[in-house]
């Protein structure tokens, strides 16, 4: 998703939950600047802000954007997934790749261009994540200690533990992520 349309999905379930700019602002720590630069497509949230935004607006990613019209049923052709994020000019994108982001499982697809991160703020949030590496290199902090995953490598983090990011390059990576409950 681009950073205007998630700009306007922001902005639109602010909005719906009469949550003022003010309030957001508060709730999340961050600027009330930032946060109209996001809504209006001009600034690129780290992925620890756009969690924290998400979190105040009291919904995940993927129920966000659950409304875009997808095909039913339990198979999800690539040309059918649904991109819930794209961070940074694309340097950082999630792809949902379950048809049913309402269920208890969210399994994603990240890939991280070479030298981007979800930022130098941990994330954390409930329940568990099983990440399996598939080409490339990642950086993965868990709770302040660096691990260096690569192809085939994979992780158990339990959500709650502070955790983030980084490509050290020098290609893209890509990861599978399986996420419950579903807090993208």
């Amino acid at each position: 998703m681009s950073d205007d349309r998630l700009g306007l999905a922001l902005k639109r379930r602010r909005q719906e939950a009469g949550i003022s700019m003010a309030d957001l602002a508060r709730a999340t720590g961050l600027s009330r600047t930032f946060l109209t630069n996001v809504e209006r497509g001009l600034n690129s949230p780290t992925i620890s802000s756009l969690r924290a935004i998400v979190d105040a607006l009291g919904v995940t990613l993927s129920s966000l954007f659950a409304s875009i019209e997808r095909q039913g049923g339990v198979v999800t052709r690539p040309a059918d997934r649904l991109l819930i994020a794209s961070l940074g000019g694309g340097a950082i994108t999630y792809e949902l790749l379950n048809p049913h982001p309402a269920g208890a499982l969210e399994m994603l697809l990240l890939r991280v261009a070479p030298g981007a991160s979800s930022g130098e703020a941990t994330h954390r949030h409930a329940g568990e994540e099983v990440g399996l590496m598939m080409e490339g290199r990642l950086e993965y902090w868990i709770d302040g200690v660096m691990h260096t995953l690569e192809a085939g490598d994979s992780v158990n983090v339990p959500a709650t533990t502070p955790h983030r990011y980084h490509n050290p390059g020098p290609g893209p990576s890509v990861s599978l992520w399986v996420v419950t409950p579903p807090s993208f």
